[in-house]
């Protein structure tokens, strides 16, 4: 009633000094009140309608991302060379850059690398797409003032946005791949036939410059816990020690 009901409704209800607590019986009131009502739920429908169109404009584009990732996360030689064909076509002299790293690095070390390049890039050119989105979609309000529908604008100005991302995708994974050399594409191989790892946990202690350093601790054994006969056992079985591997 303080935002959507009239003026001349709240000084009649003073006036009359009906406490909060009673019902509302006069027809004139009442009346009143059901328009208030229906402003409300009127301006929350409009609220909700308008986060659902914004909302639309960024999964359409999450769709396209997340699925060339997926592709790419999949992807065989023949379809890498598609996506190095598109470069290709227009960036010059990328083709007699791709093919020495090719000639130099094998194949299978090539198409590895530029895999691992471009879903780094993708990755990355995302994250900041959704960084300059949320900033959009803050600021697009305020060209209502300049009788522009903000919902049009912001669908006007991503579209723009996501097509100058495409842009510099094909930028960035073209020049990446004119820098890979033999230490960078054994260290693509390297990982990939790394060992995993056993469970670490770190904490940090300072270094003898003043900072910070993390340390690796491996996680205890059973064994190497000690433990009163009594108390509960440290392998987390709720036992105790002595009837668990207290024994």
């Amino acid at each position: 009633m303080r935002v959507f009901g009239s003026e001349r409704i709240k000084n009649m209800m003073g006036r009359f000094g009906m406490p909060e607590d009673q019902p509302i019986e006069n027809r004139f009131i009442s009346k009143t009140l059901e328009g208030a009502q229906a402003k409300i739920e009127g301006f929350h429908f409009d609220a909700r309608k308008h986060t659902l169109e914004y909302d639309d404009v960024m999964n359409h584009q999450r769709k396209i991302i997340y699925e060339r990732r997926q592709k790419m996360l999949r992807a065989d030689k023949a379809e890498i060379e598609i996506l190095l064909g598109d470069i290709a076509a227009e960036k010059e002299n990328f083709n007699k850059v791709m093919e020495e790293k090719r000639e130099k690095l094998g194949d299978e070390t090539f198409f590895e690398t530029v895999r691992r390049i471009t879903l780094y890039t993708t990755d990355t050119l995302w994250m900041e797409h959704l960084e300059a989105m949320d900033y959009l979609r803050g600021s697009v309000n305020l060209r209502a003032y300049g009788q522009r529908e903000p919902i049009v604008e912001y669908k006007k100005d991503g579209l723009r946005m996501f097509k100058e991302m495409e842009e510099v995708f094909k930028e960035q994974v073209a020049s990446l791949i004119g820098t890979i050399n033999t230490e960078s594409a054994v260290s693509v191989r390297t990982e990939e036939n790394a060992p995993k790892q056993t469970l670490v946990t770190s904490h940090t202690e300072p270094s003898e410059l003043g900072g910070k350093k993390e340390k690796e601790v491996g996680l205890p054994r059973v064994g190497e816990v000690k433990a009163g006969r009594n108390d509960p056992c440290p392998c987390g079985s709720g036992k105790k020690y002595k009837k668990c591997h207290g024994k």
